[in-house]
């Protein structure tokens, strides 16, 4: 019996198992999610199968690296991941961990029991990692509801790869319910959304599949426009919609700046909550693109990281006012 010695963190995702199972083994989803809030995944390498290993280094939120080494020991796809989880300096021994993936209806229990050597460490790490193993999964989960599966074929309009996906992931320090409201209605929306510096009034919105938020942005003499159309509405978790340019009348018009810019993205937005924080995660795709366009899109990527984070922290600065 390692009852006494064990950590155990579980999370009721609602995904089929074989998805989930993905985003545990696949280094391309793993990078997005992996840790605690605040820390980036860095992978050296991942074999994901008995005898594999998997080297990453994880960055946490004040610069400090922490390398880390798993021995996947047992390795039972959709079904179970046991590992060997150490530092991979010489004279750790580190622990042992099962992850298994249980389905549950629709949706997948995954429980993470780590077994520590002996009682007294344990105990130590439930100070800490009862409270990260939930950040983990919570982050894991939001990640999940943005991936291109969890969306229809006719959402997707033809993306037929994630290649040149955008993904931008935040945690906001308030309710899941609240986030969704100042996300979704236009009284919110007209407060923070928008390139820093830019003053945004709201056209029209109507939030329903089918529905669209038209909006004008200035930040000189002449206004852009731009529009969502909405394609799945699940409050307070998901949204689905498409992204565009467009004129004043709303027909979607080129990217003012690039003529080969996709000329719609579909943007899939997820929102997880763990006590009064919530985990805000953002997949934007390209469809029905070339080849030129989707290149644009990827080479576009660094410079989009700069201006989400500039609405985000707009975002942020106006939920402090209504917490």
């Amino acid at each position: 019996m390692t009852t006494d010695r064990e950590v155990v963190v579980t999370r009721l995702v609602d995904a089929p198992r074989e998805l989930v199972f993905r985003a545990f083994t696949e280094p391309k989803h793993v990078i997005h999610w992996w840790g605690p809030f605040g820390f980036k995944t860095t992978i050296t390498e991942m074999q994901v199968r008995t005898g594999g290993r998997w080297r990453f280094t994880m960055h946490g939120p004040d610069g400090t690296d922490y390398p880390n080494e798993i021995q996947y020991l047992e390795v039972v796809p959709n079904e179970r991941l046991v590992i060997k989880h150490g530092t991979g300096r010489e004279g750790d021994v580190g622990f042992d961990a099962t992850f298994t993936f249980a389905t549950e209806g629709t949706r997948t229990r995954v429980t993470l029991r780590n077994v520590l050597a002996t009682v007294a460490q344990a105990v130590e790490a439930r100070k800490y990692a009862v409270d990260g193993g939930n950040q983990t999964l919570t982050r894991m989960e939001a990640f999940v509801e943005t991936m291109q599966e969890r969306v229809s074929p006719a959402a997707l309009d033809g993306a037929s790869s994630d290649d040149a996906d955008f993904v931008i992931t935040r945690v906001f320090d308030a309710p899941r319910a609240l986030l969704f409201k100042v996300m979704t209605e236009p009284e919110h929306l007209g407060k923070w959304f928008g390139p820093k510096g830019m003053d945004l009034r709201v056209v029209s919105s109507s939030l329903q599949p089918g529905g669209e938020f038209r909006y004008a942005m200035k930040a000189g003499p002449n206004e852009l426009f731009g529009k969502f159309v909405y394609r799945e509405v699940t409050a307070p978790s998901r949204l689905v919609y498409v992204v565009s340019f467009t004129d004043a009348a709303g027909t979607p018009i080129r990217h003012p700046m690039s003529q080969t810019w996709p000329l719609e993205v579909l943007a899939i937005t997820s929102l997880a909550e763990l006590g009064n924080k919530t985990v805000f995660f953002s997949r934007s795709i390209p469809i029905r693109t070339s080849d030129e366009e989707r290149q644009t899109f990827r080479a576009g990527h660094s410079g989009m990281v700069g201006g989400f984070k500039g609405t985000y922290d707009q975002l942020e600065g106006y939920l402090k006012t209504l917490v």
